[in-house]
């Protein structure tokens, strides 16, 4: 854990450093609070938080001009009898963009998925995949999900599964930072969003979700990271392409690039967005100290998010 004193510092920041976005004043704290992962329960104190991190990383574009809009911990639907939705560590919002971004500093995924066999041990809910009644109101696949899109996510989910079992991934020891789980809900999340606000997404050219992870030291794209995004992406253009009235031809996509990659090259964040801010080097000095000449297999998961 840091110190208390840096906790403090941290507290007063997210308390008083307000900023107006979209006619309105917003602070930190509220978007932390309002969370779905409790992040100032113990998360965000962690020195290993990649929440924390992306505090550092992000919060300097609240003074951004070309940055419409930026919360932290934004809450994303979930489909019915499937539990509480995702949260979305950044939003970000300029003129032509959406951009969803999940970070990751020290962790090693989860590589469990879909448990056919065992569906109470399914580390992702039957609510995403099964093409059947499920939970205590025995809601089919087109309830819990949006009708528009159940049948080709679910089937996306199934085949990720026999994707994962193929490729034998779950029994290589991999220490990749990239969940297949989570990505799956926070793609369903996001889509429920383009539906419930197409007014707003229509007004954009793009809409992403950004997977950010810190590079431990020429970590690189892994194969299931790279197998994961080309498949996500051809259930995005099917989805797109089935709903066409309500969706025009929304440029949506997922991709996944390092820290060091962004900090060098902030254009691929955004076309707006030229650098993150004053002094982000020293707010992120604290960060590079932890992971010093440390592999991902030096870390421990259990307090990394």
């Amino acid at each position: 854990m840091i110190s208390k004193k840096e906790q403090t510092e941290y507290l007063k920041r997210l308390l008083f450093d307000s900023y107006e976005k979209k006619g309105q004043t917003k602070y930190f704290i509220f978007q932390y609070l309002r969370g779905a992962g409790n992040e100032l329960q113990s998360k965000f104190w962690s020195e290993h938080s990649s929440s924390r991190m992306a505090f550092e990383l992000y919060s300097g574009l609240a003074k951004n001009k070309d940055v419409i809009d930026l919360e932290f911990e934004k809450q994303l639907d979930g489909p019915k009898s499937g539990g509480m939705g995702p949260s979305i560590d950044v939003y970000i919002e300029t003129a032509e963009e959406i951009i969803f971004v999940e970070s990751k500093f020290t962790e090693k995924a989860n590589l469990n998925y879909i448990n056919k066999e065992n569906e109470a041990n399914s580390y992702l809910s039957p609510a995403y995949w099964k093409n059947a009644e499920y939970g205590r109101k025995k809601l089919s696949l087109e309830e819990r999900l949006d009708c528009r899109f159940a049948e080709t996510f679910a089937a996306f989910c199934n085949e990720w599964e026999d994707e994962m079992q193929k490729n034998n991934w779950r029994k290589r020891g991999s220490v990749d930072w990239f969940e297949p789980k989570q990505e799956t809900c926070h793609l369903s999340g996001i889509l429920f969003f383009l539906f419930q606000n197409k007014e707003l997404v229509l007004r954009k050219s793009k809409v992403r979700l950004f997977n950010i992870y810190w590079d431990l030291g020429n970590e690189g794209k892994s194969d299931m990271e790279k197998a994961f995004i080309t498949k996500a992406n051809e259930m995005i253009r099917r989805i797109i392409s089935d709903n066409r009235r309500d969706l025009k031809d929304i440029d949506f996509k997922i991709d996944a690039f390092s820290v060091q990659e962004m900090l060098a090259h902030p254009h691929i964040l955004s076309t707006h967005i030229e650098d993150f801010g004053e002094n982000v080097d020293v707010r992120l000095k604290q960060f590079y100290e932890v992971v010093k000449d440390k592999s991902r297999k030096a870390f421990r998961d259990k307090d990394d998010d």
